[in-house]
């Protein structure tokens, strides 16, 4: 459409010139001693304007000539970028396809703008990762934090070393990325992994609650590392009375009804001497969910009135009176009473209703206090048999 009316523009002032030239009187002289030339107005005009337009297409040829070095320099380098681009592309095309090789070649020697540099080498790192060459994987990283991708080289090094249960190296890359980004999501996740590695239960606490709030773990990932959590943190606190006291004041009350944790405050607060504390701990925490570790536990510990711990369990019995752990508790708590003839009872009753090793070795010393090594060594056996079949 354009071109159309290009052509009837140039249309209409041809047929304008030539009505001009034929009706105009004007002309034009020309002299130049002893040279004289007469020429029609519109011959004149004519003239001129293809001087011009010559002189304009003289320099444009004379621009383009001089130009032409530099328009040469830069289709190759058109032509080098694109190449570079379809490099760039294939090593993540070949990344994504699992072609770790292939994209470990590509992204390791593929040069360009420092952006997409650092890039191609950290992927390139993560295709060695893959292909377990360790020293090829280190090279790219470092390349990588030279070319201004420092923070996705230290998250890959940090996730790397994890990978391999190195948490000392994984923690000294996460130190190195929280200087650019201290509050990555992912670098807080990958610290918290490493602090569990290492047992600093504290910091694990602390970087609990901050992934908490940013809603940055699932529910049950969550809950069950809290519980661990509280339950590491009391261990390491059984050695000192004052702090483990707080920090079990501290714990929410739910938490201390879980048997995870209930099993660990008893444990910690058993081995500083405070049996009722701890018999306490298990009594609210089997009052609210029934486990059998705990009732095990129970039976273990002395406490100051071991009548007391038989009431208790004699009150759990008539809620769970099939449970063989309860019996053999109890058959335990009245030995230590040395009231035999229950013991006794509460044992064949245990083994009646679940055989265990516990509770065979356990009737094999009645049965030799007794006098009956026969029965004795038959229960012996039994044990070792159950012993061997788990």
């Amino acid at each position: 459409m354009r071109g159309l009316i290009s052509l009837l523009i140039v249309g209409v002032l041809a047929v304008a010139l030539a009505l001009a030239g034929r009706y105009d009187p004007g002309y034009v002289v020309l002299v130049y001693p002893p040279w004289r030339m007469e020429i029609s107005f519109i011959s004149f005009v004519l003239l001129v304007a293809g001087m011009v337009v010559g002189g304009v297409m003289l320099l444009r040829l004379a621009a383009l000539t001089l130009n032409l070095p530099r328009i040469v320099r830069e289709q190759r380098e058109r032509r080098a970028a694109r190449k570079r681009d379809d490099n760039f592309v294939g090593g993540i095309a070949a990344y994504t396809e699992y072609r770790y090789q292939d994209a470990e070649q590509s992204l390791g020697q593929w040069q360009g703008d420092d952006a997409r540099t650092g890039l191609a080498r950290v992927l390139a790192a993560r295709a060695a990762q893959e292909m377990r060459a360790v020293a090829q994987r280190e090279h790219h990283l470092q390349e990588a934090t030279q070319h201004g991708a420092e923070l996705a080289a230290q998250l890959f090094e940090a996730e790397a070393c994890l990978d391999a249960k190195d948490a000392a190296a994984a923690l000294v890359a996460i130190s190195r990325a929280k200087e650019i980004a201290p509050q990555h999501t992912t670098l807080l996740r990958l610290e918290f992994k490493a602090r569990q590695l290492t047992g600093q239960w504290d910091e694990v606490e602390r970087l609990l609650d901050l992934l908490m709030r940013s809603n940055a773990l699932e529910q049950s990932v969550a809950l069950q590392s809290r519980r661990v959590t509280y339950a590491e943190n009391l261990k390491r606190r059984a050695e000192d009375d004052r702090g483990l006291l707080e920090y079990w004041k501290k714990i929410p009350s739910n938490f201390k009804a879980d048997p995870w944790v209930a099993r660990a405050a008893a444990r910690a607060f058993a081995q500083r001497g405070g049996h009722d504390t701890a018999l306490d701990v298990l009594e609210a925490a089997l009052s609210r969910e029934w486990h059998e570790e705990l009732v095990a536990l129970y039976g273990e510990l002395r406490g100051s009135s071991p009548t007391r711990q038989i009431e208790q369990a004699e009150k759990w019995l008539r809620t769970h009176p099939r449970d063989a752990q309860l019996l053999l508790t109890l058959a335990q708590l009245c030995s230590v009473q040395q009231l035999w003839g229950k013991a006794q009872s509460y044992l064949e009753a245990s083994l009646a209703i679940a055989p265990s090793a516990e509770g065979h070795v356990r009737m094999a010393e009645f049965k030799t206090q007794s006098g009956q090594p026969g029965e004795a060594c038959q229960h012996y056996q039994k044990a070792l048999a159950l012993c061997r079949a788990q």
